[in-house]
């Protein structure tokens, strides 16, 4: 049976309520439409569309087919036929390079017999409309029973239980876990060709949020990276003559090879230099040059900008509950940070999803600020102005004493009478010069990053 359309990429596509992809097959000679859903071991038929517009549904005992595709397939069946005369379409285009693509539509629809003029009206428009090069946040399934993704269900959870949160209170670290996000790569600004890393967004949904502290040898390190960097004049030379070659042609490099030869040869010490540097770099005897006229090369040495490096912070708290709601505060704090930073599987365990990631911020507790406004996180206190900002962290470690005091100790009921967590976060990306604005020549009101 010959057909059109593949499970390649291109063909591909959604059902709303669906989290696999679907692609159709259609028979060339009868215009049949047979329904596949893409699944990770392997593709299932589904059923197919007669050409009258008759559902059969694959009812082998070995096809896997659920009532629940039954129904996406009835509710959807408009898009499925849809996408299928675009298959169909995009089929007929690659047997017929010269044919037009209405022409192609017109077949397609014959074909199928559907004689929907705004079906093939709006099967033009979306072959006329550029996809996206790749797609960012692409679900692989659901996690395994036990995992925390949904809103809260981490709780909030504050040590000690006295810390005063609110406004006139006492200033602490909150600390956000979030679901991860990733940036993915999308199309450049304005229509352009040319790919980008797309942005994350910051302000989601908590999973949850600790409240701690502040806690004392607080610090931020910035750095970025720079090398040496070093390029002689014959490098240099070779350099600007492919410069030239590639803007203006080969020719054009060729005269400007002539041109610095020429130039260079023009006294007899630089004669001199350069026949024993070439001598040298035949020879295999990088210091020829220096071992007879005790000079080198001038390397042009120069320091230049290399990358940008994430920041890490590293907090160390000593929690020791005096009752037991701290106790179980504790217990539930020190579950928080290792369950929030383990990798996540899928209900397949076919794969790892990325851990959750969180979201720090010093909370400043003053009545009066700056700028005369209240925070919107829910205690009604607005970032610490005089101390530094975070970007959405990970937590790489965490490390849990049980005995900081240096001897095994416990209440009646088990719980350690001291826990001290150690807390390692790194920044996702970098600090960049605009995250800090313009301001002019006013004087800012806050440390920033």
């Amino acid at each position: 049976m010959a057909t059109y359309g593949s499970a390649d990429s291109t063909n591909t596509f959604r059902i709303p309520g669906s989290s696999n992809d679907w692609f159709t097959l259609v028979d060339q000679d009868s215009g049949e439409i047979h329904i596949y859903q893409d699944e990770l071991i392997g593709n299932k038929r589904v059923g197919s569309i007669k050409p009258g517009g008759k559902l059969e549904y694959n009812d082998a005992w070995y096809a896997g087919v659920r009532n629940i595709d039954k129904d996406l397939v009835n509710r959807n069946s408009a898009l499925i036929k849809s996408k299928a005369i675009t298959t169909t379409a995009n089929g007929i285009l690659e047997q017929n390079p010269g044919m037009k693509p209405e022409s192609a539509l017109n077949q397609a629809r014959d074909l199928s017999k559907s004689n929907a003029a705004k079906e093939a009206e709006d099967i033009k428009n979306a072959m006329s409309r550029p996809a996206p090069a790749l797609e960012a946040g692409k679900k692989l399934g659901k996690s395994e029973v036990g995992t925390r993704e949904k809103p809260n269900s981490f709780g909030i959870h504050v040590f000690p239980t006295t810390l005063r949160t609110g406004r006139d209170g006492q200033d602490f670290l909150k600390i956000d876990i979030m679901a991860y996000k990733p940036r993915g790569v999308q199309p450049g600004q304005n229509n352009s060709t040319m790919l980008r890393i797309g942005e994350r967004t910051i302000n989601r949904e908590t999973l949850g949020s600790v409240i701690l502290p502040i806690p004392g040898a607080i610090q931020d390190q910035q750095q970025v990276s720079w090398a040496d960097d070093k390029i002689n004049p014959f490098q240099l030379a070779i350099s600007q003559i492919a410069l030239t070659a590639i803007q203006r042609g080969m020719g054009a490099g060729v005269d400007a090879a002539s041109a610095a030869v020429e130039n260079a040869l023009k006294t007899k010490d630089t004669r001199t230099a350069l026949g024993t540097y070439f001598a040298g770099q035949a020879a295999g005897q990088q210091n020829l040059l220096q071992r007879t006229t005790g000079a080198i090369m001038n390397p042009n040495m120069e320091l230049l900008f290399s990358s940008p490096q994430l920041r890490n912070f590293t907090f160390n708290f000593q929690l020791a509950p005096r009752n037991e709601a701290e106790a179980m505060t504790v217990v539930r704090i020190i579950r928080f940070f290792k369950q929030g930073m383990s990798p996540i599987r899928s209900k397949s365990r076919l794969f790892l999803k990325s851990p959750h990631t969180f979201r720090l911020s010093y909370k400043n507790t003053a009545t009066t600020t700056r700028n005369g406004t209240q925070g919107t996180d829910g205690f009604g206190v607005n970032d610490h102005p005089y101390l530094n900002k975070f970007k959405e962290c990970a937590l790489g470690g965490f490390v849990v004493n049980y005995t900081p005091n240096g001897q095994y100790s416990t209440y009646e009921d088990g719980v350690m009478t001291a826990y001290q967590i150690t807390m390692n976060f790194q920044e996702l990306t970098p600090i960049y010069n605009d995250d800090y604005g313009n301001k002019g020549n006013t004087v800012p009101s806050e440390v920033g990053f």
